[in-house]
């Protein structure tokens, strides 16, 4: 029997299996001498999970996707402001 990879929880062999992308790792390089963090390296993969887990991680990714759009609509605002107080002033 197949288990989450997210929360562990087994999934019976029945129910239809969801595949989702999730993060499997994560690597730290260093150059030395200088011991500071050079590169940091992020792994993902896709694994089996569970229905809600997939809900969870459907709603981060659409979370992040809103968040993004909301960023570039205020960015697109100021540019206007600011072409806006140019012209008038």
């Amino acid at each position: 029997m197949a288990t989450c990879y997210r929360c562990g929880w087994p999934i019976p062999s029945d129910q239809f299996k969801l595949r989702r992308k999730v993060k499997t790792g994560e690597s730290i390089y260093r150059r030395y001498p200088n011991p500071n963090i050079s590169a940091l390296r992020t792994t993902y993969g896709i694994r089996l999970v569970c229905s809600p887990c997939a809900r969870a991680i459907d709603r981060e990714q659409a979370r992040r996707e809103w968040l993004m759009y909301l960023e570039l609509a205020l960015a697109l605002l100021i540019l206007a402001a600011a072409l806006f107080l140019r012209f008038v002033y």
